[in-house]
């Protein structure tokens, strides 16, 4: 993937979730109980922007990602355990968020139709 392809796609997504807005979701749906050595904003840019349309992952090579990008070393348990209901509410609210953010920004039918999505 080229640099200004990555730029293109990281600088919108960056303000769309900004890291103060990612760590509070991430209290508020549990997945963060106390700061440790898994930072929910590392986590979340792994999980998201580590998969394509060619990319096979698995949840190893995702930890590895992980551990460059944080520059720390886990324990398979420290990984493993995060895979949990609170994790998968924390992607909720990130796509939820998302799509509001979305809704926000377009005009026309592409809003409308979007618009079922649209939690309260």
């Amino acid at each position: 993937m080229s640099t200004n392809f990555k730029r293109a796609i990281k600088n919108p997504l960056r303000k769309m979730f900004p890291e103060e807005w990612l760590r509070q979701t991430a209290r508020e749906t549990g997945l963060i109980k106390r700061e440790r050595k898994i930072d929910p904003t590392i986590m979340f840019w792994v999980l998201t922007l580590s998969f394509g349309v060619r990319l096979q992952r698995t949840l190893a090579s995702l930890k590895r990602q992980y551990e460059k990008d944080a520059k720390t070393t886990l324990s398979d348990s420290s990984w493993y355990c995060r895979f949990t209901p609170e994790l998968v509410e924390f992607l909720h609210q990130c796509v939820i968020h998302g799509i509001e953010n979305l809704l926000k920004n377009l005009e026309g039918i592409l809003a409308k139709n979007l618009n079922v999505f649209k939690m309260s």
